[in-house]
């Protein structure tokens, strides 16, 4: 037993390492669909369709989501 104790004490293999972090930044493409992506949604809030009560509340629901 104390042979194996020496041993894992010596051996490398069991050495931990830590792992490195790699921190992307988010690419240019990224940027555009997003700040596309809010130019739609404030089109479709400016411009609200006639809808029925129920379909109203539906959308507002949608957009309320959106912004969590």
């Amino acid at each position: 037993a104390e042979n194996a104790e020496r041993t894992r004490e010596q051996d490398n293999k069991r050495k931990s390492q830590e792992g490195e972090q790699n921190l992307r930044s988010s690419p240019m493409n990224f940027d555009e669909y997003k700040r596309r992506k809010e130019k739609e949604i404030e089109l479709l809030r400016t411009v609200p369709p006639s809808l029925k009560p129920y379909y109203k509340e539906k959308v507002n629901e949608y957009f309320n989501n959106l912004e969590r």
